[in-house]
């Protein structure tokens, strides 16, 4: 009989444990209500929600698991009644599944983005906008697309960094500032930096403003370009971004340079950016380079894992002349870079 007391009590122990990491009282919360159209208010047992976080909502019949996705927006502690010592958790809706609502009693608990995970589908509406640390990059906007392509409208999360097998090296200042420097080409006689500093940031639009300047010491020229660049989103799989650089100070061949981005002339693009619901990309968009009079353009598809881009793209400097040239032609790219 002692032994099969002492046989109980483990198992009772045992399934205490399991049950309390299951509903572990920091790992979710219980929507109680409804603020507005697109904002709910759940209660939680502990305080760590992060403003900005992303969050699952699954539903209180099992056989339908995750219905939506919430964004963390405030978080207040309560003092009266039965809710003292309980916390206020105001979420606002990010993502719905077209078939099933939230209810109240449904459950809002938080999904591991450190790392690939197939409940957290491809779509604008769920990227990570603010800095979050320990997130996996393809939860991110896409900030650089490529060296050939160049930069979007966004910045990198605070004190981040950017950096290709090329050389090319971005760093987060902070929230809205991002700076940046091709590595190889400052040992070869041509130093040089690029900065952008976000203006204007909404759930549709980005607004960003920034220069570039490269010196060849060499030649005794300079090249300074002002550059404008809009993001603006369209439908919850595409982002359009545009790209206006104006040539302030251009050294003499910067017309042959239009491959890159940092040594050319003054150059319009445009072009789109679809999210696929595995949150890789693909790239598509025309471009005109000013000094030359030549219509461009690019088609480029990127693997987003949780810290590595790659990248192949087909791109024209000018697609009337039908020939293999990056400087009047077409020419394909390979690139490879990470975020951390």
């Amino acid at each position: 009989m002692r032994i099969l007391a002492i046989f109980l009590n483990f198992l009772i122990l045992f399934f205490s444990v399991v049950v309390s990491a299951q509903f572990e009282p920091d790992r979710f919360a219980i929507i109680q209500s409804f603020s507005n159209e697109n904002t709910l208010v759940a209660e939680s047992r502990h305080n760590d929600w992060t403003h900005g976080e992303i969050v699952a909502v699954v539903s209180a019949n099992s056989n339908l698991g995750v219905i939506a996705f919430v964004e963390v927006v405030e978080v207040s502690e309560r003092f009266e009644g039965l809710f003292a010592g309980k916390y206020e958790v105001k979420m606002q809706l990010r993502r719905q599944n077209r078939k099933y609502f939230i209810q109240v009693g449904d459950q809002v608990k938080r999904m591991d983005l450190s790392s690939s995970n197939f409940e957290y589908t491809g779509s604008t509406e769920l990227l990570l906008r603010d800095t979050i640390k320990n997130t996996s990059s393809r939860y991110r906007p896409l900030v650089h697309q490529g060296i050939v392509i160049g930069d979007t409208a966004q910045t990198l999360f605070d004190k981040e960094f950017l950096v290709n097998y090329f050389g090319n090296l971005y760093y987060g200042v902070n929230e809205w500032l991002t700076v940046g420097t091709l590595v190889p080409v400052n040992a070869f006689g041509r130093p040089n930096a690029n900065l952008r500093a976000r203006l204007y940031d909404s759930d549709a639009t980005t607004l960003t403003a920034g220069i570039s300047f490269v010196k060849l010491t060499m030649e005794d020229e300079n090249s300074l370009n002002l550059n404008f660049y809009w993001d603006a989103t369209s439908t919850d799989a595409l982002i359009s971004h545009t790209f206006l650089s104006l040539g302030l100070v251009s050294w003499t061949n910067s017309g042959d340079a239009a491959a890159l981005k940092y040594l050319t002339s003054s150059s319009f693009q445009t072009g789109y950016e679809v999210i696929l619901k595995n949150w890789d990309r693909f790239l598509i968009g025309p471009s005109f380079n000013f000094e030359k009079k030549a219509l461009g353009g690019y088609l480029s598809y990127v693997w987003v894992f949780d810290r590595l881009h790659v990248q192949l793209s087909l791109n024209a400097s000018d697609v009337t002349h039908m020939r293999l040239d990056p400087t009047d032609g077409y020419y394909g790219f390979f690139d490879m870079f990470w975020r951390f």
